[in-house]
């Protein structure tokens, strides 16, 4: 999953599609390390925020660490695309796993790229 796709999950009054719902409670769900960073690292996240984010990534998602073959990929991403690092990484680790990539990035959803397969979570 994207960053933006844990925020979505975890935000008060977002809806989430029951086929997609169904989905979810069915599949494994990963982020990648910079996902993880990404989301703790916001100066402004209030205590409460923060300690209900931490339960959802321990019940729910694995964190993946960056691989070589991730490295690699990154490096192919970023060399060829417009896409920003953090970007890059995620959608590499996509990639790498042959995982379905969950997002509502455009720049991620409209990428084509060998490999990588993305959905949209609206």
């Amino acid at each position: 999953m994207d960053t933006n796709t844990v925020i979505f999950l975890t935000s008060r009054g977002n809806i989430i599609p029951s086929a997609l719902a169904d989905e979810l409670n069915e599949a494994d769900l990963y982020v990648s390390v910079i996902s993880e960073i990404e989301l703790f690292s916001k100066p402004t996240l209030p205590p409460d925020e923060e300690e209900g984010l931490r339960a959802f990534m321990e019940e729910r998602i694995g964190i993946l660490d960056i691989s070589s073959d991730v490295k690699k990929e990154s490096i192919a991403l970023r060399r060829n695309t417009r896409l920003k690092l953090p970007d890059c990484i995620i959608a590499a680790t996509s990639v790498v796993l042959g995982a379905v990539l969950l997002t509502n990035d455009e720049h991620l959803l409209g990428l084509s790229w060998p490999g990588l397969k993305t959905k949209s979570i609206n």
